[in-house]
């Protein structure tokens, strides 16, 4: 009888045949037999249809949770093909797993390509965020940070040095700062964007003066990065002008400023958020703002049992 996943690998064989979202299922969650016979039947497929593969697998993989990937994704990580590299990377972009930290330094470290470089030097700022929280050991996190500060400092290509950037916005080393600061100050709007990305994963509301001043900024790519930033790190501060911004003329920024405002959260966003829903058309805007409210409501429901929680007579933690 012919199993799910040979059932599978012979499909793909066939290019006439397109790829079956159905059946690629078979492909999840694969142990080291059926791997081996996966890694065989992808070798003789050609470069577009391992491609297609992936991009099926990373859509499927986006909608059912239940579904697992990674080893066929780790796999595609060692492939000739640049944009198959760049896509399994992509596709991993939820793996905590330590090693994958070390082979994504290895790839920003060695790759031949700047856009697998830059993809792994992105990948790469949620490991620096786990070990900022204790989740992976301190010698990866070390690990991965250096990689990260040599190709800030040294890579040729532009994108890396500024991926690079914005995943060391999750570091706590003291550095760090005057990176950020120097790239902000370039003048350089795709710099400016990255250091504003930085200051928003640096959890520090130092930036607040720095992101206020860009949230009304000409460039719509810094007015976007500002709002993003003022919900990241909840800067109550920047409310007034997050809703003024909800009417800009450009689609990235009002939709960047309506999930800022749920993200600061608070009476007036609240209302603002609420008004606007009364007044628009757009369903993309609509499902947002309804996200949004409810995750002011979720948050406030948090804060009040947390609330009914204390005790005036518990000691200070």
């Amino acid at each position: 009888m012919t199993t799910d996943l040979e059932h599978l690998l012979d499909a793909l064989a066939d290019p006439l045949q397109p790829v079956q979202d159905d059946l690629l299922e078979a492909a999840s969650d694969l142990d080291s037999p059926r791997l081996q016979a996966f890694q065989t039947a992808w070798s003789n497929l050609d470069p577009t249809r391992r491609l297609q593969v992936l991009e099926h697998l990373g859509q499927i993989a986006d909608e059912d949770i239940e579904l697992n990937f990674d080893r066929i994704n780790r796999l595609a990580l060692g492939d000739e093909e640049t944009r198959i590299r760049r896509q399994a990377i992509q596709n991993l972009w939820e793996c905590e797993d330590p090693p994958l930290g070390e082979q994504l330094a290895r790839l920003l470290e060695a790759d031949s390509s700047g856009e697998v470089r830059a993809t792994a030097a992105a990948a790469l700022g949620r490991f620096v965020y786990l070990g900022e929280t204790e989740e992976i050991d301190e010698e990866l996190l070390r690990q991965v940070e250096a990689r990260l500060l040599a190709a800030q400092r040294d890579d040729p290509d532009e994108a890396v040095r500024l991926r690079s950037l914005e995943s060391l916005g999750y570091s706590s080393r003291p550095e760090i700062v005057q990176l950020i600061e120097a790239a902000y100050g370039s003048g350089n709007e795709a710099r400016m964007q990255s250091a504003l990305k930085a200051m928003a994963r640096s959890a520090s509301p130092a930036w607040e003066a720095s992101i206020l001043a860009n949230l009304h900024h000409a460039a719509p790519g810094l007015r976007a990065e500002a709002a993003r930033a003022a919900g990241e790190l909840e800067l109550p501060g920047c409310v007034d002008d997050l809703i003024e911004l909800t009417e800009d003329a450009i689609d990235e920024v009002r939709l960047a400023a309506i999930w800022s405002l749920a993200q600061v959260g608070g009476q007036d966003a609240s209302l603002a958020l609420t008004r606007l829903l009364e007044s628009i058309e757009a369903p993309d805007e609509i499902a947002l703002i309804e996200d949004g409210l409810d995750y002011i409501a979720f948050v406030d429901g948090t804060r009040d049992i947390s609330l009914l929680d204390f005790d005036p007579e518990d000691p200070p933690r």
